[in-house]
């Protein structure tokens, strides 16, 4: 017998089960900062001001794309 594959929903409820019942587990101070911090990291589209740049493009310059090979 094959198990059944969740779908997407039950899997995210599943989640979302566990981490209210993390945040309830929580002082209040603590719990009041790090939704602070989840939603500051949302509202940065999940960014920080400093990650750091993708190596292709900060190792690549404009001279030496230019080069014409030999």
């Amino acid at each position: 017998m094959t198990a059944k594959k969740k779908t997407r929903a039950e899997i995210a409820s599943e989640m979302t089960d566990i981490i209210v019942g993390h945040l309830e587990a929580m002082p209040t101070d603590e719990r009041k900062q790090r939704l602070a911090a989840f939603k500051e990291a949302l509202s940065h589209g999940g960014k920080r001001e400093h990650a750091r740049p993708k190596a292709a493009s900060s190792s690549r310059s404009r001279a030496r794309s230019r080069r014409i090979p030999a």
